[in-house]
């Protein structure tokens, strides 16, 4: 099904000079491609075909908030052979890439995808080639035809990311917030554009009717319920209590213990640490760790007991032989915040 609807006269003036991309955005959108292809951990033999500027910043139907869509172009089938697989690992990384990493720029989200080079969009969907410099396909200025496909690859990453939602997860209620966020902005930017008829308007019916809201609404009302019960979830509540007698000294965590904290955190051991898992809990197995270039805060706790919050660009010591790092941002408050009430219930 086609679509079409009046927009503006101009390209957005704060990436466009008439139809020539701004000095210096093609180096900082390029650099910005290349970290997610070397982010996607992709074989040696999958190459970047092209880095395509589309979406509402490549057409005539912009806002000030519109998404700067970047999407880096491979051959799926040289990742493997099953596509269907290759598509979900692709919009899984997406969704890490743009949780970790919210860029903005003049005020407008940077989103990144993997797309096939199989993958073709209508032919009236504007399409500028990063590699190129230069239009594939050049924008109308009267109007903008959308059509399904275009829809469906805006709805389908967001669809995604909230059908991999799991109870279980300490980050839910940050992710259900950050995504109802998302959907509701991205809607926003549609109705101030064109109106009910807007690509990101149709994409957030499209996940509307399928129930997906009702869904995120419904897990928020759980996390809520459990939040205000008297009786505290008694399965997590051991686990952060077993961390907090370790920090307090009062009884030091074993094997099995850090297995528990581990897998309750969604912790992964990685010598790199926030460097190649950002904001994510780590477990380095040294006690030397350094914070360069980690931009927030880290609670540091190791294997003794002994806890730093540790600040960016600083080096730091710790007696034992590995360090549990709880990055210090908002997918943790949860978690930073039981565990602070733990503290002080148990230190008398």
């Amino acid at each position: 099904m086609l679509r079409e609807y009046e927009t503006q006269s101009t390209l957005n003036p704060e990436l466009w000079d008439g139809e020539c991309l701004k000095k210096g955005l093609h180096y900082k959108f390029l650099r910005i491609a290349k970290h997610f292809y070397d982010f996607l951990e992709l074989p040696e033999n999958v190459r970047v075909l092209d880095v395509l500027l589309i979406g509402s910043n490549a057409n005539y139907n912009w806002t000030d908030t519109s998404d700067i869509d970047l999407h880096v172009v491979i051959d799926y089938q040289a990742v493997g052979d099953n596509l269907h697989l290759v598509k979900n690992y692709m919009m899984a990384k997406k969704s890490i890439w743009n949780t970790n990493y919210p860029l903005t720029y003049k005020g407008m989200d940077v989103e990144l995808y993997a797309q096939d080079w199989n993958e073709r969009l209508h032919s009236s969907v504007g399409q500028y080639s990063l590699m190129r410099s230069k239009w594939i396909k050049k924008p109308n200025a009267d109007t903008v035809s959308i059509d399904d496909e275009v829809i469906e690859a805006k709805a389908a990453p967001l669809e995604y990311e909230i059908h991999k939602l799991k109870d279980s997860d300490p980050q839910l209620e940050y992710k259900i917030k950050n995504i109802l966020q998302r959907l509701y902005k991205m809607r926003q930017t549609g109705l101030e554009a064109e109106g009910e008829y807007s690509v990101e308007n149709l994409a957030f019916k499209r996940l509307r009717n399928k129930g997906l809201l009702d869904r995120l609404k419904e897990m928020s009302k759980q996390i809520t319920m459990t939040q205000l019960q008297l009786d505290e979830n008694v399965d997590n509540n051991n686990v952060l209590k077993e961390l907090a007698s370790h920090i307090l000294r009062k009884k030091s965590l074993d094997d099995a213990g850090w297995g528990r904290v581990l897998k309750y955190m969604n912790a992964i051991e990685d010598p790199q640490g926030q460097w190649k898992h950002p904001k994510r809990c780590t477990l380095i197995p040294s006690g030397n760790i350094t914070m360069r270039n980690v931009p927030y805060r880290v609670l540091g706790i190791d294997d003794t007991g002994h806890t730093k919050v540790m600040h960016p660009e600083q080096d730091y010591g710790y007696p034992g032989g590995k360090v549990l790092e709880i990055p210090m941002t908002p997918e943790h408050n949860t978690i930073l915040k039981q565990l602070k009430k733990l503290l002080t219930e148990l230190d008398f």
